[in-house]
């Protein structure tokens, strides 16, 4: 009896110094169960280590193999990926498909437009050819029709801009290699255009006594702009899908037209500044000069430039 129980504390004692010995090993980040290789690193490991890790989670790195020549540090090989350049023909087809999402996306708020803003449509055309209706729905306005002129303002800078888009492809003018950025950039740059312009007004007449005729040239060249955005919807189909042979021509006729326009305006606003005119024409030919000659100089010069004529 004696020497079992001697025997089981002889047990209980090795049992301690086993795991006792397993507890320092892993304590010791050595594990007992690990197989030691008896030959070293394989050449295909060590190539492995010998690359550095990149940064840019995007890069495509190759292995370099024991057999092959080292390229570059690290045996790195990285993989330049080239997006294939677009064809005449894929250009072409791009074009014509944008052309006919804008122009599909004008005709939906064009038809919006005319079926809430009928009525003040008429009016609005009216007013453009008689002056006396002009003063009238000038007089008529009020804050509640303030939103419908903004909403028909912005359909003039969608045609318009889609028209100097058109017509920079026509005369071989690149304001972008994308159509989207520069069909943006057409109709960005003449609403901040006008909007300087209105500014540069109403600065004018915040500053002179002359608030009144000031506003009211403001209203007209408003209401001109509503015109001329809804006569460029034929424009624009005309030059997007007419033969090569008549897009030249539509072009001019339409510029033509645009500047027999802004002609009239410009008289329009002489007969509301006519009072001021005499005994101001220091003041009236530098706003003459500063507002309305200088920045159509300057687009010219800029179209030009980039047109390489």
């Amino acid at each position: 009896m004696a020497n079992f129980i001697h025997i089981k504390r002889l047990v209980f004692a090795a049992m301690l110094l086993f795991f006792g010995g397993l507890v320092a090993n892993c304590q010791g980040n050595v594990n007992p169960f690990e197989l030691q290789p008896r030959l070293g690193a394989s050449p295909v490991e060590d190539s492995i280590k010998a690359i550095p890790v990149s940064t840019n989670p995007f890069d495509i790195v190759k292995i370099a193999s024991s057999g092959q020549p080292a390229r570059g540090p690290g045996f790195q090989i990285r993989t330049e990926l080239s997006a294939k350049p677009l064809t005449a023909k894929e250009k072409e087809t791009n074009y014509r498909r944008f052309l006919f999402v804008s122009i599909l996306i004008m005709f939906i708020i064009l038809t919006l437009i005319v079926t809430i803003f009928r009525i003040l449509i008429e009016k609005i055309w009216k007013a453009f050819i008689n002056d006396n209706l002009l003063n009238q729905l000038h007089r008529e306005q009020s804050s509640g029709l303030a939103l419908a002129y903004l909403i028909l303002y912005l359909l003039f800078f969608i045609n318009a801009g889609l028209f100097a888009f058109l017509a920079a492809r026509h005369f071989g003018i690149t304001i972008s290699l994308s159509n989207v950025y520069s069909l943006f950039i057409c109709m960005g740059g003449i609403a901040g255009y006008f909007v300087a312009k209105h500014f540069v007004l109403w600065l004018a007449g915040f500053i002179f006594p002359i608030s009144k005729e000031v506003d009211s040239y403001q209203f007209t060249i408003m209401i001109f702009n509503i015109v001329i955005g809804l006569l460029l919807v034929p424009v624009v189909l005309f030059i997007g899908y007419a033969p090569e042979s008549t897009t030249e021509i539509v072009v001019y006729a339409a510029l033509a037209i645009l500047g027999a326009i802004y002609l009239f305006l410009y008289l329009r606003g002489l007969f509301i500044a006519n009072r001021f005119i005499a005994n101001n024409k220091f003041h009236f030919l530098l706003y003459l000069c500063a507002v309305e000659i200088a920045p159509i100089l300057a687009i010219l010069k800029i179209a030009t430039a980039y047109g390489g004529s």
